[in-house]
């Protein structure tokens, strides 16, 4: 009904059969032969109503009282087994098809542009994946099997009413088109509560995502209540949305039911008047009756599909909506993969600014010689992220150039470049896994040995041989059953494992205390030897070492130099630092 008067629909139903579904024709073909056979055996038992009336009823013929029963038995057997081949063909179709997309949107969200995950939520992006693949699954697996399977009964169920009489068929089908327009209505109504359902479930997802993660926050601040009364309110929306989708999905059924009651009417007087004048059989007239009524069960079914299809439809069209946005940050034509041969880092009048009047950098130029170490200083905001945002190409320069070794990063494979790095970022990232999965994430097929170097060299292997399972440990999400320090250093010998041949550390040495602090200082020492370094640091002290320290104010270079020809030249940097010593004094 839909694919009839709504085109956005057919064309999107039409793109989600062509890209998801037809690949499994096999399948498919199988499932449509069993439906030809279930529709053709209900159509046989409505005929067969003409002979059991006729022949045994009224002509009383007991060669038929045998043969017709057992014939009737055998028609079910088939329809039965045809059925349930359908049946599993078509929800294995479905399925298939459903899971497919979800593995499609996965893998396009991994090779999104970072933007996308900054400007929205990771609950709206859970959403996407979990809700609407959940609706299209019920949509497409239940649709497909419908649509087909009660619109060929319903057409084989129509040849028997056209065989047993024209006219009464003429006006049962002209009471039924009155059935479509109201029905097709109900399912625009539907694509929209549906659309708003989704919103809502995303926004509600979003919402349970910050609430479980900042949780502490929550109960330390005592906001248990006002985060139960938000969102109590939100699933108050939800409620009155679906109920407003069971408004309308409960309606076709009723309107449906009334016109095929109607109909009924009308055949049983306009039968009854040929029967009685003798144009028309007892047998004839019940056969079509009972053929008309079996061909508004379909009818029914398909009135309710289209309600439900309008569901799928909405989170279709979200899907291929996601599916069809390509990322910025893409391979030019004719990238070639990058050659790290000395690693020397050069920024040429660098701009960039995540929107116009917002933090970044301006006109930026320095060089991080190969193999020697440059440490970024400044405030909070003052560009230090940005810079390292820029190299990693999570965004693109606006102006000017950064180049690696001569070579600019927009000239090579996004995947040769940030192999080329190992970060150590202040915003530990640790999965749901074990120690020696988290610490080998970046480095495939590592050794044992080597991911036990590697915690060594982190300060962390002892900590992890006093845990229960040693590096078997499961450390659960985000890491929450490791301490500050300890996700700092799992963090930290992961970029040890890695050894790549540029250094990125973020704050690398922020959750440690003193003493872990001064081990992994040496480590990295030691890493960094001979090792292009970019360093970001709130501590001075681990900067002084750095062959060069940048002073980043407002985007641009305030200051650079060593550690001591700064703390005489630059009043900035002097600033900081006794502002620094003052703050580790009060500690």
């Amino acid at each position: 009904m839909a694919l009839l008067f709504n085109s956005p629909s057919a064309l999107l139903y039409r793109r989600l059969l062509k890209t998801y579904v037809w690949r499994y024709r096999r399948a498919l073909i199988i499932g449509a032969a069993c439906m030809v056979i279930t529709a053709a055996a209900s159509a046989s038992q409505a005929y067969l109503m003409q002979p059991v009336l006729d022949d045994i009823f009224v002509n009383k013929n007991t060669t038929y009282l045998m043969l017709l029963p057992l014939l009737l038995i055998v028609i079910a057997l088939v329809a039965a087994a045809s059925d349930y081949g359908q049946s599993l063909s078509m929800i294995y179709v479905g399925q298939r098809a459903v899971s497919d997309m979800q593995g499609d949107l996965f893998e396009h969200l991994m090779h999104a542009d970072i933007s996308l995950f900054h400007d929205q939520s990771s609950g709206r992006l859970i959403s996407r994946m979990t809700n609407d693949i959940m609706m299209m699954r019920q949509s497409v697996s239940q649709v497909i099997v419908g649509l087909i399977k009660e619109c060929l009964s319903g057409i084989f169920l129509l040849g028997v009413m056209l065989w047993q009489s024209v006219t009464m068929s003429v006006i049962a089908v002209f009471i039924l088109l009155f059935a479509v327009l109201p029905v097709a209505r109900l399912g625009r109504r539907m694509r929209k509560v549906a659309q708003a359902t989704q919103e809502q479930m995303g926004d509600f997802t979003a919402q349970m995502d910050d609430i479980f993660q900042g949780v502490r926050v929550v109960k330390a601040y005592g906001r248990e209540q006002f985060e139960s009364t938000r969102a109590r309110s939100t699933i108050h929306q939800l409620f009155k949305l679906m109920m407003r989708a069971a408004r309308v999905q409960s309606a076709s059924g009723p309107i449906v039911m009334l016109l095929s009651g109607v109909a009924v009417a009308s055949i049983i007087w306009c039968g009854g008047y040929k029967v009685l004048n003798g144009t028309l059989t007892p047998g004839e007239f019940f056969s079509f009756l009972t053929a008309m009524l079996m061909v508004y069960r379909p009818v029914k079914i398909v009135a309710g599909l289209n309600t439900q299809l309008q569901s799928g439809m909405a989170a279709a069209e979200r899907f291929f909506t996601a599916l069809d946005t390509h990322p910025i940050i893409a391979d030019r034509a004719g990238a070639t993969p990058l050659t790290v041969t000395h690693g020397a880092i050069h920024f040429e009048q660098v701009t960039f600014h995540y929107h116009e009047g917002s933090g970044g950098v301006s006109a930026l130029s320095f060089t991080v010689p190969a193999g020697k170490t440059v440490a970024l200083v400044g405030s909070s905001g003052a560009g230090k992220s940005t810079i390292m945002n820029l190299l990693l190409r999570f965004y693109d320069v606006q102006a000017g150039r950064i180049t690696i070794d001569g070579t600019d990063v927009r000239d090579v494979t996004i995947n040769s470049l940030r192999s080329a790095f190992a970060l150590v970022s202040q915003d530990i990232v640790l999965f749901n896994d074990s120690v020696r999965a988290n610490i080998a994430y970046g480095l495939q097929g590592a050794s044992d040995d080597a991911i036990i170097e590697a915690a060594k060299k982190a300060n962390a292997h002892e900590f992890i041989l006093a845990m229960p399972e040693g590096y078997s440990t499961q450390i659960g999400p985000a890491g929450v059953k490791l301490s500050g320090g300890q996700r700092q250093r799992i963090s930290i010998a992961r970029a040890i494992l890695k050894n790549a041949p540029i250094l990125l550390l973020d704050e690398a040495t922020s959750a440690l205390d003193t003493a872990s602090e001064r081990a992994v200082q040496d480590a990295l020492t030691v890493l960094m030897k001979n090792r292009t370094t970019l360093v970001i640091a709130h501590r001075l002290t681990t900067v002084q070492e750095a062959d060069l320290i940048l002073v980043l104010d407002g985007g641009k270079i305030a200051a650079q130099g060593t550690h001591q020809k700064l703390l005489e030249d630059s009043g900035v940097y002097r600033t900081m630092h006794q502002l620094y010593h003052q703050q580790s004094g009060a500690a």
